[in-house]
């Protein structure tokens, strides 16, 4: 690997949409962050402004886990009663390949396939059909109440162990295009434009070989157009990252549509160790001798997503707000391979009706990088 290679690829895997740009996922707690390949400089989920150089590649592995409060089996059993749909589910765990490429300065083309576990799913058990599907309560701590002292330690409440959700998920493709780069005063604006494609598994099945429910398998068998824009501004060794990108989601699998998605991102950042600059336009840092370096970053994440809907009726437990305080770190290689852990603490739970709401949220993730800029 040549010293222009060596200069161009500290590379990472980011998400963009909880994260920075493009997302397959649903409601709250229950579905991971996209990720996606970038600049190897700033934040892990907030998205840069800066594209790739021409004729560079880069690939890259993200694990992400996401940690849940459970819902109690009283509660769990009393909307099942009441002909509501309310699930728990222990933790969430994503697998995914990221891979980009820079056809020219400007326009980085990239793609993101997950592989998705959703783990302790537990519901009510049903002991008849309801009609009309779900009905909406306007006061659930009341009712839960109620429904806690018709339960005795004598009649403990009925619940389904549903076991686990597991397999490949959607293929997201994006195109991110730097249509503003001012080397002078370090600013850089893109816009995105990707599509969610229904390649994912839909047919994952119980412990009782009942199919889960769509937005609990590992692909939603719909396609979702994604749009949205990222900003940058540097000064020597600190950024400050930002995107937003709206996520409209189509009718999938079951007759379902798990709702649209809007992400909001803001990091800043902070290079350390070699004594090295941001890059003034491309996307890389500008090293005359290359090192190795870390980068500390401070980012808030936040994620609204739309009520799931079945046959058109949409589902209470679902959809809701979510912001998380995110530290990072990332050690960037002077061979040219980076790795990197980040940590997302909620800070703000606003989820519609009763869901597994987030202890936390922990990425860790390894990429590098082929080809040279041109």
């Amino acid at each position: 690997m040549n010293n222009a290679t060596t200069r161009a690829m500290p590379l990472i895997g980011i998400g963009f949409a909880a994260a920075g740009i493009l997302i397959p996922a649903v409601a709250g707690a229950d579905h991971p962050t996209l990720g996606l390949q970038q600049d190897g400089a700033g934040a892990i989920t907030t998205l840069t402004a800066i594209t790739l150089p021409k004729g560079v590649g880069t690939f890259g592995f993200e694990s992400q886990y996401l940690s849940n409060n459970e819902i109690g089996d009283l509660v769990l059993a009393h909307f099942t009663e009441e002909g509501e749909q309310a699930h728990s589910v222990e933790n969430v765990s994503n697998l995914s390949l990221n891979a980009a490429y820079g056809f020219t300065d400007r326009l980085t083309i990239g793609m993101n396939l997950p592989h998705v576990t959703r783990a302790g799913i537990r519901e009510g058990a049903h002991h008849h059909e309801e009609e009309g599907g779900q009905t909406n309560h306007d006061a659930h701590e009341d009712e839960v109440d109620v429904a806690d002292t018709e339960h005795t330690a004598a009649e403990a409440p009925e619940i389904n162990y549903l076991g686990s959700s597991s397999g490949i998920g959607d293929l997201t493709i994006y195109g991110q295009y730097r249509f503003l780069g001012d080397e002078d005063s370090g600013v850089h604006l893109s816009a995105l434009m990707g599509v969610k494609t229904p390649t994912g598994k839909t047919d994952d099945f119980t412990n009782a070989g009942q199919r889960f429910e769509s937005e609990l398998q590992p692909g939603s068998g719909s396609w979702d157009v994604l749009a949205g824009m990222a900003f940058t501004r540097q000064w020597s060794k600190t950024s400050l990252d930002s995107n937003v990108l709206y996520t409209f989601s189509g009718d999938g699998s079951q007759h379902s549509n798990l709702g649209d998605i809007f992400n909001y991102n803001i990091a800043m950042s902070y290079r350390y160790g070699h004594d090295s600059e941001h890059g003034n336009g491309a996307a890389y840092h500008d090293h005359d001798a290359p090192g190795n370096s870390w980068d500390a970053a401070l980012e808030i994440n936040g994620e609204w997503r739309g009520y799931v809907t079945v046959g058109g009726i949409r589902q209470t437990h679902t959809g809701g707000n979510l912001v998380y305080l995110a530290p990072s770190v990332r050690f960037n290689h002077s061979k040219g391979w980076t790795a990197y852990v980040s940590l997302g603490i909620p800070v703000l739970e606003n989820l519609n009706g009763v869901q597994s709401d987030p202890k936390f949220r922990l990425f860790i993730g390894i990429s590098a990088g082929l080809g040279n800029a041109q």
